[in-house]
């Protein structure tokens, strides 16, 4: 039987080969180009969605802040001392906040807030420790879950082991978020974004008396110095302020996904941040529909 020898191959079939061997190129290069065009896309994506959660957030924090002047009717400050002892003699500003919120609370008895065992602590609580711990109310027992606030009009700080004869807490905190920026042992909240390390600020206005100065934050080594809560009006560095936002309520302030707060002031939503402040442009309000850019 003869054998038949192999065939050589033609040279269109050394051609087609080559030729393959470029179509696989300009696959490489076009998937390359895709995956260049796709990814910022799937970014901006998940950046929607991550200001969208914390928008929502936001506005399940307003229905809490109304629940809790439903209660006590007013909004919750933004500054306050709350005294343990009590021999403590109170200042005026905190003295008088309580007595509108619990108007039969008994300021001559001892009250371990903390359940640390002693009555001689003294809590300055401030802007995002005032969302909080209005909001959450005294932690329970174990000293991990905020538990509301107790019914028993004279001392509504008592510690519990459940919820049985409380009001509260008002909003439902995910543990893993709280923060203590200023390492005072008072609890702040951080928002959704990942590794948010700035918590949700919280002015009140004391129900349209006025923003105060002296409550907005400083901690230079996390960056944070705002000067002013927003107000209406051009946000050029020569213009005067305008009429702050939410004047007989409050604002609450997420520091977005860049972490920063920046300083604060006249905010226009038809004009751009200033140089020295763009990075206010990705933060999240309860004023602003978005971003405030």
């Amino acid at each position: 039987m003869q054998k038949r020898s192999p065939k050589a191959p033609s040279a269109s079939q050394h051609n087609r080969s080559a030729f393959t061997l470029i179509e696989l190129m300009i696959v490489i290069v076009i998937i390359l180009i895709l995956i260049g065009l796709l990814i910022p896309a799937v970014g901006a994506v998940r950046l929607r969605a991550q200001q969208s959660q914390v928008r929502s957030e936001i506005a399940n924090l307003d229905t809490a802040l109304t629940s809790f002047k439903t209660d006590f009717g007013i909004y919750p400050p933004s500054y306050i001392k709350l005294y343990e002892s009590g021999s403590a003699t109170w200042d005026a500003h905190s003295r008088g906040l309580v007595r509108k919120m619990w108007p039969q609370f008994n300021f001559a008895l001892d009250k371990d807030i903390n359940n640390d065992g002693d009555v001689n602590d003294v809590f300055t609580l401030n802007a995002g420790e005032c969302l909080v711990f209005f909001l959450g109310g005294v932690w329970d027992v174990t000293g991990k879950t905020p538990n509301g606030f107790s019914k028993n009009p004279a001392n509504p700080f008592a510690i519990a082991t459940g919820g049985t004869n409380r009001r509260g807490p008002y909003f439902e905190f995910d543990n893993s978020r709280f923060t203590d920026i200023d390492s005072d042992t008072a609890a702040e909240y951080k928002d959704a974004f990942p590794g948010q390390q700035i918590p949700y600020m919280y002015f009140s206005s004391y129900d349209g008396r006025g923003y105060r100065s002296s409550e907005l934050p400083s901690i230079p080594a996390l960056g944070i110095a705002m000067t002013n809560v927003y107000h209406q009006g051009d946000p050029s560095p020569s213009a005067s302020l305008g009429p702050a936002y939410k004047s007989k309520s409050y604002q609450i302030i997420s520091a977005g996904a860049d972490g920063q707060l920046g300083t604060g002031g006249n905010y226009d939503p038809d004009k751009n941040f200033p140089a020295g402040r763009t990075v206010e442009s990705d933060n999240i309000t309860n004023f602003s529909n978005g971003s405030l850019k």
